[in-house]
């Protein structure tokens, strides 16, 4: 298997959690020909990120990746027996690609002053610190989001939040945790695989936005 990822991609990030807490061994490769070129969408039409290679056969989207991971390695299973708990871990996941994720990603077209349009970023800015908000009434810290054992909806947060930590400031405002994400955040973050992607992922992104973010 070969994952197309780039280390500023937090859904790329999403599934080398699951890569690693799952022992799943796997190249890790940019794109060929970069993110959305010609050359890529050749082998992954969407030509977004991540998308996996197994054998001769190319399909993308984070969830998807996830979920085939899931049926190919049953051993060290991050969705357990238990069906509300398997219910549980993907509506969070749901829940950070539809309802979290997207606002902070809408905030990269801002980063720029001279172009900012400042009602447009509010808006991202407040709906995405909103629904933080909200995910924290959403589960109870066991640590992990599900229960004691790191799972499926622990893989997709991380690197999010990591990211919002980076973002907020840089438009004056800072990241804020209820009880049940500091308590959840300081323990993915003892765990070494997610630490080691997770600080990959900042110090890319680090030096994306030194380099002007092109």
């Amino acid at each position: 298997m070969e994952l197309f990822s780039l280390p500023v991609s937090t859904y790329s990030a999403k599934v080398r959690i699951a890569l690693g807490l799952k022992n799943i061994t796997c190249t890790i490769s940019p794109p060929p020909g970069g993110y959305s070129t010609a050359e890529y969408m050749q082998l992954v039409p969407l030509g977004t990120i991540p998308a996996l290679r197994v054998g001769d056969e190319y399909f993308s989207e984070s969830d998807v990746i996830m979920e085939y991971l899931e049926d190919a390695y049953p051993a060290h299973s991050l969705l357990t027996d238990d069906q509300l708990k398997r219910a549980r871990h993907r509506f969070l996941a749901r829940y950070h690609d539809l309802w979290l994720e997207p606002h902070l990603r809408r905030t990269f077209a801002h980063c720029d002053p001279a172009t900012r349009v400042q009602a447009e970023l509010d808006d991202h800015l407040n709906k995405f610190e909103e629904r933080l908000a909200k995910l924290d009434e959403l589960f109870t810290a066991q640590p992990f989001m599900v229960d004691k054992n790191i799972g499926y909806a622990d893989c997709a947060f991380p690197a999010t939040i990591e990211l919002a930590d980076i973002l907020l400031p840089l438009f004056g405002r800072e990241l804020k945790l209820g009880p049940n994400m500091t308590a959840w955040r300081a323990a993915v973050l003892a765990n070494p695989v997610v630490k080691s992607v997770t600080d990959e992922s900042r110090s890319a992104t680090l030096e994306w936005m030194n380099s002007g973010g092109g």
